[in-house]
């Protein structure tokens, strides 16, 4: 069966963003019964071709639509329109039954390419046609292989060693008072943020701690400010609360602090119901901006003014390759206007599932009622290993071995780019993290998919960016590039083999 229709009109000179005209419409034909459930959409080029707007914007609000319930997506069987809940039988007279208004609950993510924890707005790449030798550029993957198995096995004998009864039961749902107290040093010692064990809450991973804290400080009403562009998995945590999710956009120096006030306004709601703003100002997620001294400040004191909640995602905190290196938002006067949010997951692997959060006073007592109902503990042999590897000073060891690993792929990448690509490419990000955002701006004009599909071809694994832009999408083919996971001979051949795919691309368009 083909796609249905969508009579959709859009009005450039309205306020209203083109995404959520759409976003709008859609919503309207499902409760208008024209769209029924499981009915197909339009694949996002062939409805963006019909409304003469860019694809991205399709993508976008179908994205939207799925995390509101409105739309499902599956592999097969593309973008349809979610089942209703059961709302009763019809009536004796026979007539159509009753909707009901769809609940913001997000349907699971998607299967994506062997397990891309990206939750992806577009198509996966296409089947590579070298499976066995591929050359992944995979952003947010640590280099596993230079991991100390052994010395972690040791941390984890020593925990079940220690283990007793109590141990093994159900413990503390603010975590292992071994490892807060570790925390507390390392936050201290790095990121020069003064916080007792007291104000830390181990979680479930940065994600656990992010899903608690929107529980816990917004409701119907609120407003929650986040960058543009973000993180795909990001919008869709904002966006199961009853909060309105409003992007701000950032440029070099960061969150564009300044023009918080007109964005929430053009979305139709007062800067008062902000209650929190979630920023990446170490390493802005993706284009790897470092937000400025001047920013911070402005930041701090235009949510302390509001009574509004920063939440600093601090996700590469530990891999920084300039000189100077700010400290934590949370280390600033109005601290308590901060929640500082870490992971282990970059700096010793993802499935250890082990994050934090440091809170102001005020909300411990709140994040703790709530961790406790979701989940009661984050398991405890596995936090008692990790404080023992950071007691011994294993933690410290592998974090200098990985700077200086990661600083020569990062400098292998660069200078690959540049060799093979010269003035036809713009990287940013380069400062910290564990990728950098290329764009090449010698191919304006070829789709981003032509030149994920031209470099599988070659074996090649490469992220487009353009997904994770809301307000302003760039202009140029853009992707995510990661090298943490790469020997810097295989960053070689890679970057000349997506160079060739770059070219063949820009030959064809």
């Amino acid at each position: 069966m083909g796609s249905t229709e969508l009579l959709i009109t859009l009005d450039r000179a309205s306020g209203t963003t083109l995404q959520q005209q759409v976003c709008d419409q859609v919503t309207a034909l499902v409760r208008a019964g024209k769209l029924r459930p499981g009915d197909a959409l339009p694949a996002s080029r062939e409805l963006a071709q019909q409304l003469g707007v860019s694809r991205t914007v399709i993508i976008r609000a179908y994205e939207l639509l799925r995390a509101q319930g409105v739309l499902t997506a599956r592999r097969g069987s593309g973008t349809r329109v979610a089942e209703l809940p059961a709302t009763g039988s019809a009536g004796a007279s026979g007539g159509a039954p009753r909707t009901r208004a769809v609940p913001p609950v997000p349907t699971p993510p998607r299967p994506t390419d062997d397990g891309n924890p990206l939750w992806q707005p577009w198509e996966p790449p296409p089947v590579l046609r070298r499976p066995g030798n591929v050359l992944d550029f995979r952003h947010g993957t640590p280099a596993l292989a230079a991991f100390p198995v052994a010395r972690w096995r040791q941390s984890m004998h020593e925990a079940y060693g220690r283990a007793d009864a109590a141990a093994l039961g159900y413990g503390p749902a603010e975590g292992s008072a071994a490892l807060r107290a570790e925390i507390a040093t390392l936050v201290r010692q790095s990121r020069a943020i003064d916080a007792g064990p007291e104000h830390i809450m181990v979680t479930g991973g940065a994600t656990q701690a992010l899903d608690v804290l929107v529980r816990m400080l917004v409701g119907p009403g609120d407003v929650v400010v986040i960058e543009d562009p973000s993180h795909t998995v990001l919008r869709q945590v904002f966006g199961c609360s009853d909060a309105a999710v409003v992007p701000v956009p950032v440029d070099e120096e960061g969150l564009r602090v300044a023009d918080i006030d007109e964005r929430v306004r053009a979305h139709g709601h007062d800067p008062e119901q902000v209650k929190l703003v979630y920023v990446t100002p170490s390493h802005q997620f993706p284009t790897g901006f470092i937000m400025s001294q001047t920013r911070r400040r402005a930041l701090i004191a235009w949510a302390h003014e509001r009574g509004a909640t920063v939440l600093e995602d601090d996700y590469h905190n530990e891999f920084t390759f300039t000189a100077e290196r700010l400290p934590a938002l949370a280390a600033e006067s109005h601290r308590d206007t901060v929640v500082y949010v870490g992971s282990f997951s970059k700096t010793l692997f993802p499935a250890l599932r082990i994050g934090y959060a440091v809170l102001p006073p005020h909300l411990v007592q709140p994040f703790l009622g709530i961790k406790w109902i979701t989940d009661r503990l984050t398991p405890t042999v596995s936090q008692e290993a990790l404080a023992d590897f950071i007691a011994t000073g294993a933690y410290a060891r592998h974090i200098s071995r990985m700077t200086r690993l990661y600083r020569q792929r990062r400098r292998r990448l660069l200078e690959a780019l540049y060799e093979h690509l010269g003035a036809e490419v713009r990287i940013s990000g380069e400062a910290a993290g564990l990728h950098v955002l290329t764009s090449f701006t010698g191919a304006r004009g070829v789709p981003e998919e032509e030149i994920v599909r031209r470099a599988a071809g070659h074996g090649v694994r490469v992220y487009p960016a353009s997904g994770y832009f809301v307000l302003d999408p760039p202009a140029e083919p853009t992707f995510l590039v990661g090298y943490a996971a790469l020997p810097t001979a295989r960053i070689t051949e890679g970057v000349a083999l997506l160079a060739t795919a770059v070219r063949e691309a820009r030959g064809r368009s």
